[in-house]
């Protein structure tokens, strides 16, 4: 008699905990990470004051996780004086999050650095991102000639659900570039007669060589220029991305065989370099008309350039430089 009357009360008191607001004043963002245990989800809860009773908090949520046959969900979530306790567990034990996270793409990155700002603040695994962006049926789809989306994703700021699907993200990546593409690029490039392909190419390798905006159409320009006279580009940042390193190229490197190589083979490589933001993209849709054919660093730290129209202005150019660099 004495045991059930204690179970009786125990079960009373654990209702009225569960249906008890969140003993907080303020909204509190509190991450479950990835295989968290529900008793080490109560200690997180419990050090951050979100929940009021622990051990209640603990028993009630393995009875609901065994009898309901749930698990807890990693992500995001936040939680105010206005929530019980049992809607808090609802939400950690469906996953739904009640907000997201914010993430950033910055310009000229290249697809292995999305998937891995992707895995990082997202929580998706890197190399089914990588998969993914590779996937034979997904560039039918987007009507992409490659061998990957390198280059067709938008780098820009998004909200992403933590753990939100692989493909989801992709895709949205994906449409904000297409959403851009049509509304501001895609009559530009049919008066230019050039591909999509050929402006994202020339814009990765714009992106990649000056970070310095006013710099970009006139960047772009020098390869329009060099692609009319049948030169080869000779842009390092292709080297760099045949050899999958952002280094110092040494005379070895200019040699490698790859299609990559704009040292090597004429005209544009395959497909882009990276994901070039608004500027670069524009800039390689309408570059500036001009003479010059070649551009070196000025090398005092502003990332601007001198840019020559001969080849003995350009060697004039490029001694300053190594000048100004022993200094």
């Amino acid at each position: 008699m004495l045991l059930l009357l204690i179970i009786t009360l125990f079960c009373c008191y654990a209702v009225y905990e569960l249906f008890r607001p969140l003993p907080v004043t303020d909204q509190i963002d509190v991450q479950i990470p990835t295989r968290t245990t529900i008793a080490k989800a109560t200690l997180l809860l419990a050090d951050k004051k979100i929940i009021s009773s622990p051990f209640i908090f603990k028993w009630t949520s393995k009875i609901y996780s065994f009898f309901g046959n749930k698990r807890l969900y990693a992500g995001y979530y936040r939680f105010s004086g206005q929530q019980s306790h049992w809607q808090l567990m609802r939400s950690i034990f469906s996953g739904k999050q009640s907000f997201t996270v914010n993430v950033v793409y910055p310009e000229g990155i290249s697809l292995t650095k999305f998937a891995q700002i992707s895995a990082k603040l997202i929580g998706i695994d890197s190399s089914e991102f990588m998969k993914m962006a590779k996937d034979d049926s997904l560039l039918k789809a987007r009507g992409i000639k490659g061998s990957s989306i390198e280059g067709y994703l938008m780098p820009e700021t998004y909200n992403f659900f933590w753990k939100q699907p692989t493909r989801e993200v992709i895709d949205r990546l994906l449409d904000e570039q297409d959403k851009l593409w049509d509304v501001k690029f895609s009559s530009l490039a049919k008066e230019a007669k050039k591909t999509r392909r050929e402006i994202l190419t020339l814009a990765s390798i714009v992106e990649a060589e000056t970070p310095t905006s006013g710099e970009r159409k006139r960047v772009a320009g020098v390869y329009i220029n060099r692609l009319k006279k049948s030169m080869k580009l000779e842009a390092d940042p292709t080297v760099q991305y045949a050899i999958g390193e952002q280094r110092h190229l040494f005379y070895r490197d200019l040699e490698i065989d790859s299609p990559y190589n704009t040292y090597k083979y004429e005209g544009l490589p395959p497909g882009p370099i990276n994901s070039p933001g608004l500027e670069s993209i524009a800039a390689a849709v309408e570059p500036e008309n001009h003479d010059f054919i070649y551009f070196v660093a000025i090398g005092d730290g502003s990332n601007e350039h001198k840019f020559s129209k001969n080849y003995a202005q350009h060697q004039k150019a490029v001694e300053l430089y190594r000048l100004k660099k022993k200094k």
